[in-house]
This record gives C-alpha cells, sequence and structure tokens, in this order.
C-alpha cells in the first residue's frame, strides 16, 4: 500500500526529461523536488508512513548484520526476494520510494544506524537525477551519508550499488557519471566497496535495461525479479565474508 502511494506521487510510467548534455539544462540545487507541492504530498503520505514503520519494527529486531538503505530498487527488494538472495542471513530493508540523497542522509540515523549492521548496502541516487539535482550536489549528500555511518562506527562496511540502467535515455546519460564517481570512492575510502551491475543489466550494444530485466506495465525505471537475482549474485561474495 505505502509503494502504491509513492508511485501516486512518482509516477513509474510518465518521468520528466532532466537532460545534462542539453545546452540549455540548469541543474537544480534546492531541497526536495522541482515541484514542491508534490514533494510535500510525497513526505506526508508515503516517506513519514514508511519511517513510522521502519521505527515499529527496530524497536522490535534491536540487530541486524545487514542493512539495505535507498530508493524504489532497494523498497522493491521484499522479503521474499531477500530471503531467497541470502538464506539465513539477518538482512533487514530501510528502502523508500522516492527517496533522494537528502533525505536519505536526514533519515540514515535513526531507520539504519540504530540497528548496529555489520554491513549497510546503499543503492541511491536516480531520484536525484530525474529532478535534475547539480551532480556535486548529489555527490556531497552521498559523502555526509558514508561519513555519518562512519562517524558512528568506522569498521561499518558500506557497499555503493551501481545506480543501474533503466529505460530512459536521460537517467542512462547520467548514471554512469555518478557510477564513476561511487567507484572511484570505493578505491579511495576504507571499508567502501562499489560493486557493479552495468556490466550484466544493459544491452551489449547500447547503454539501456535489457529487455529480460523489464518489469510490466509500462514501468520504465524499475527492474524485476531477475535484476534481484543480480543483485544477489553480486553481492553474496561480500556479505558472506
Amino acid at each position: 500500500m505505502i509503494f502504491a502511494l509513492v508511485s501516486s506521487v512518482t509516477d513509474c510510467k510518465s518521468y520528466s526529461k532532466r537532460d545534462y548534455f542539453d545546452t540549455s539544462f540548469q541543474c537544480f540545487a534546492e531541497p526536495g523536488w522541482r515541484d514542491d507541492s508534490n514533494f510535500k504530498k510525497y513526505i506526508e503520505k508515503a516517506w513519514l508512513p514508511m519511517r513510522l514503520l521502519f521505527a515499529e519494527d527496530n524497536a522490535k529486531i534491536k540487530r541486524s548484520d545487514v542493512v539495505f538503505a535507498g530508493d524504489s530498487l532497494v523498497h522493491l527488494f521484499v522479503p521474499e526476494l531477500i530471503a531467497k538472495e541470502f538464506p539465513g542471513q539477518s538482512v533487514t530493508n530501510r528502502g523508500i520510494g522516492g527517496d533522494i540523497t537528502e533525505t536519505l542522509l536526514s533519515r540514515i540515523e535513526d531507520d539504519v544506524l540504530i540497528l548496529h549492521p555489520g554491513t549497510i548496502v546503499i543503492e541511491i541516487g536516480g531520484n536525484d537525477f530525474r529532478e535534475g539535482k547539480c551532480l556535486s550536489l548529489v555527490q556531497n549528500n552521498l559523502l555526509s551519508i558514508i561519513q555519518k555511518i562512519h562517524s558512528k562506527n568506522k569498521n561499518t562496511k558500506i557497499i555503493l550499488l551501481a545506480v543501474p540502467p533503466t529505460r530512459v535515455k536521460e537517467l542512462n546519460q547520467i548514471v554512469p557519471v555518478f557510477n564513476l564517481f561511487l567507484n572511484q570512492l570505493a578505491r579511495t575510502t576504507k571499508n567502501v566497496e562499489y560493486v557493479e551491475v552495468w556490466d550484466i543489466m544493459r544491452n551489449p550494444d547500447s547503454p539501456t535495461l535489457r529487455e529480460e530485466f523489464f518489469r510490466p506495465n509500462g514501468d520504465v525505471l524499475h527492474f524485476n525479479e531477475k535484476g534481484y537475482e543480480i543483485w544477489g549474485k553480486k553481492l553474496r561474495p561480500y556479505l558472506q565474508k
């Protein structure tokens, strides 16, 4: 139900085109979304209710060895799929559809760090680029997320999942630039790893999502269950260490 509320204000079938390579493009450096009224609706109707559910669950489970955090791609990694990919492991999902780097930064302590995870898997950034957020802003928010995590425990392992290909040309143009940043950040930061997915999930001859990963009903942003099998295959070696 909550994801349906998210979808009502972040339509998976339609999107505002933010072409970073257009000569007239101006990046967005303000908080939230360009449509402030829709952003406030999203926070009230979807983001805050999800956080209340997380708080209730966190009070019950107390701890989790692994926590996933991020946007709708994490949100849609439902418990049944997580159990299938990581059997017998203590894995908790704290993804919220529609999340952007700044909102993840604001909630990472209460939603994620409170569980004292040894490993945090993060996939975030796609919604920032849907809004045409300034690349430097998104990068700095991600750096702040890492700093906040390691300020609590410098030994926490952080796994940065590549933002995957979609069926949206404008996203597929800018996302690889951000992924290069994530890769370099992992190379130069202790206890941070980068996990690539474009090598398997993109078309061999074009920078777009392979058809076998398409979700039905015209969803151009997300991938299907086969995509989560790729996540599992890529992540298991890191989570089993």
